[in-house]
């Protein structure tokens, strides 16, 4: 009996310890793929069909301290492959056989006035374009292809790293 008592407790402790050493976030899933969030939204909604949209909001606040899952299926990308255009689009590479326009426009929308950039992993590649003071992108594919946009007004980069599974080494 002493044994089982010494053991729960030891259970118990671990447990314990293992909780508060942990990042406090919860899984969303969206379009199939799993992300950690930080836990304590307020309100998760989903809007599903055609607009294929997961919100999850941290205030009462109308448009503030959210976060956003999307497909942008109908993004314009001037005739060419995601890759060449967001590329095209940060700067690393010259537009090429992209539209210019294309390119121009969703430069006007998403990266000016915001750091921008790509993580790149084994898996995929994350396009980001990250404001201080306004909200902050990433674009990247879902394991079946579709265009996925997260969209936060809060989140930093080392928080939209830590939503997206994305580890940096040390």
């Amino acid at each position: 009996m002493k044994k089982r008592v010494l053991l729960l407790t030891t259970l118990a402790f671990a447990s314990i310890a293992a909780c508060a050493q942990s990042d406090q976030t919860i899984t969303a899933v969206f379009s199939g793929m799993k992300f950690q969030v930080p836990e304590t939204p307020v309100i998760v909604g989903t809007l599903g069909q055609s607009n294929n949209m997961l919100l999850i909001k941290y205030s009462q606040s109308a448009g503030k301290r959210y976060i956003s899952f999307s497909t942008e299926d109908s993004l314009d990308t001037g005739r060419c492959e995601r890759a060449d255009f967001f590329m095209a689009v940060i700067g690393t590479e010259p537009a090429n056989h992209c539209d210019e326009t294309a390119v121009t426009s969703f430069q006007n929308v998403f990266r000016n006035g915001s750091d921008s950039g790509v993580w790149n992993t084994d898996e995929r590649d994350f396009y980001y374009f990250l404001s201080d003071d306004d909200r902050s992108f990433v674009f990247f594919s879902s394991n079946d292809g579709r265009l996925i946009k997260l969209e936060s007004d809060f989140l930093d980069a080392k928080d939209f790293q830590a939503a997206l599974g994305i580890v940096e080494p040390h």
